[in-house]
């Protein structure tokens, strides 16, 4: 018997029911359930980058843009990521992370401008050091919790993208 008619008698004994079965799968429809579930995890598992202060969360290989976040932006994560209870609670993490970090750095960031401004002005002020150094540790705690809250994202992300079936 040749090796063509051994594949194509092979073939005809997948596709062939068993007695007293019905819709027994071959094998080229289990190869194709595999591929779409992993197709189906590649488009849809989710990244980010970030650029800036600028997040971009991307769903799937083809780099589908699903939401841009950053200072006083909001993503809306917790939409994206609301099938799994862990990347839910990370998300929520990092919203309460990203505002309360962007917030004060902010006003740390104009605390230390004003304070820059008032001794450039050959002001004697004793307020102008105070003011410069407020906001430096201002900026430092916002800056730390901004990280803090990217971290949150990288954790939401990866508890959605190992929840998601394969």
């Amino acid at each position: 018997m040749s090796a063509d008619a051994q594949s194509t008698a092979g073939e005809n004994a997948r596709t062939v029911p068993a007695a007293g079965a019905s819709n027994v799968p071959n094998a080229q429809e289990h190869e194709r359930a595999i591929t779409d579930s992993a197709h189906s995890y590649d488009a849809h598992a989710l990244r980010f980058e970030s650029s800036w202060g600028t997040v971009r969360i991307i769903r799937g290989a083809d780099g589908q843009l699903v939401g841009t976040g950053g200072w006083f932006r909001d993503i809306q994560l917790e939409k994206l990521v609301a099938g799994s209870p862990s990347a839910l609670s990370q998300a929520r993490l990092y919203e309460k992370n990203n505002f309360r970090g962007s917030l004060v750095g902010t006003v740390g960031a104009v605390t230390s401008a004003v304070g820059l401004v008032l001794t450039t002005n050959s002001s004697n002020s004793a307020a102008s050091p105070a003011l410069i150094i407020g906001g430096v540790g201002a900026m430092v705690w916002g800056f730390q919790h901004v990280n803090m809250s990217y971290s949150a994202l990288s954790r939401a992300l990866w508890w959605y993208n190992r929840d998601l079936p394969r």
